[in-house]
């Protein structure tokens, strides 16, 4: 049988990418995830204040596989209500990261009805909407969010850079075509390099910060809203010094690939 890894990218994950298929999540977990390490992941504990919430309840919204569920739960002493709408994610969120502190959930119709109204310190969303192609879908998520957080509670929604689209080239992956002005909701190509070496072709949708702004905004996020853009600078005391040394990371350097919003309920 053909391996995953080996599949053409057109028969695998034509259009939006959904990972629902045992298939193509199995193919997620073979991609080369080290730029989002470098300067994604590891921001987002800063970007919610994690150091100052002891016991906090996190809710992460889309968890996929697991692993980063799991490395901010070692790092931290909260508990985290960890969701996913596919159950193939789940499967193998269960199977290869469980956690005693984590508690995987499918979602039911987009919701979270297992968790009652205002139960959470903080919430987050990890590269979720790029999957997400339509903007009424966007803001049920993220009224669910602000349903399910108490005054106060913050939200950090981790995506591609809106800025940097315009074939935006970073290690593990390309962004956009040359050229190409992209609006909110757009579809665009994207490129992203597996741990064998091989590429995988996929589209994603291209969402503005302002649209951002608005779906916030219309669920109640009445707080202050912060921005952050990681640049390669900013990863030192951050994130795996072994990681940071492995790679020049020369567009890194310049041009912050990701954006973390976070806005206060």
């Amino acid at each position: 049988m053909q391996d995953t890894a080996t599949l053409s990218a057109e028969r695998l994950m034509p259009g939006v990418i959904s990972y629902e298929t045992p298939r193509v999540a199995d193919d997620y977990c073979r991609w080369d995830d080290s730029g989002s390490w470098l300067l994604g992941y590891p921001f987002l504990p800063l970007a919610l204040g994690l150091d100052e919430l002891p016991g906090a309840h996190l809710v992460d919204l889309g968890c996929g596989p697991g692993d980063l569920t799991c490395w901010i739960a070692d790092r931290h002493p909260i508990r985290t209500t960890a969701v996913d709408a596919s159950a193939a994610m789940l499967d193998l969120a269960r199977s290869q990261h469980p956690h005693p502190a984590v508690d995987y959930r499918l979602s039911l119709d987009n919701g979270m009805p297992f968790l009652d109204d205002g139960c959470a310190d903080a919430a987050m969303a990890s590269f979720l909407f790029t999957c997400i192609d339509d903007r009424k879908l966007m803001q049920i998520l993220v009224d669910e969010v602000a349903r399910v957080l108490h005054p106060g509670g913050r939200f950090t929604i981790l995506m591609p850079n809106p800025d940097q689209v315009h074939d935006a080239a970073f290690e593990g992956f390309h962004r956009g075509e040359p050229g190409v002005r992209y609006r909110s909701g757009d579809t665009l190509p994207v490129r992203l390099r597996r741990e064998d070496g091989s590429w995988a072709s996929i589209t994603n949708t291209y969402w503005a910060r302002e649209t951002f702004q608005e779906v916030l905004a219309e669920a109640g996020f009445t707080g202050p809203t912060t921005e952050l853009t990681p640049l390669l600078a900013d990863a030192y005391g951050v994130a795996d010094p072994a990681l940071i040394a492995s790679r020049p990371w020369t567009a890194e350097r310049e041009r912050p690939p990701f954006i973390l919003i976070t806005a206060t309920r």
